[in-house]
């Protein structure tokens, strides 16, 4: 089976690499709901609240990773053509859409890393390890990285809903099978 895109399906690089961004997006919206409305004594699938804040920092980290290797695959491999039933219109809001959703999976990881850092909260990787702080607290930057964090979450929320309307609109209303370029397990 070959890793790279075909002329019309996405190869299963490509697949693994969107889908597990997928994935750890949506860890990412559920643990930040919950870690900050957890009690710091009340405990969640047996992660306390600084549990929770820790896997959320480094799974940001790992998407930063993640995004890089998109981005990096993106550029070396062909991309298929665009899907024959996509309109003109569709194509150019596709793209549009596109290049937000990546500036969102590398500037929500970043911001979010300046902000625990500037912060003073620091990154313990996955539990295991201190990161090293290289910029020391600094508040004004930790509140605009804050903030920045946060209304790039909810752009990446209204990106994300609208990437994914598209593919629902074709594949379950207008029936064309196009959620089969990229959906995991289909074979061309």
């Amino acid at each position: 089976m070959p890793l790279k895109n075909s002329a019309t399906y996405y190869g299963p690089v490509t697949r693994f690499l969107h889908w597990s961004v997928f994935i750890l997006f949506i860890w990412q919206y559920l643990s930040a709901a919950i870690m900050t409305h957890l009690a710091r004594d009340q405990t969640l699938l047996a992660l306390m609240q600084g549990d929770f804040y820790n896997w959320h920092k480094s799974i940001g980290l790992m998407l930063l990773v993640l995004a890089l290797a998109r981005l990096i695959w993106r550029k070396t491999t062909p991309l298929p053509d665009w899907a024959p039933v996509l309109s003109p219109a569709e194509r150019v809001f596709s793209h549009w859409n596109e290049v937000r959703l990546y500036w969102c999976m590398f500037l929500l990881p970043l911001s979010g890393y300046l902000f625990v850092m500037a912060g003073g909260f620091g990154v313990k990787l996955f539990g295991l390890y201190d990161l090293p702080n290289p910029i020391g607290k600094q508040g004004g930057l930790a509140a605009t990285m804050m903030a920045a964090h946060i209304v790039l979450s909810y752009a990446a929320v209204v990106f994300i809903a609208w990437h994914v309307s598209i593919g629902l609109q074709h594949h379950w209303l207008e029936k064309d099978g196009f959620l089969n370029r990229m959906l995991p397990f289909r074979r061309p």
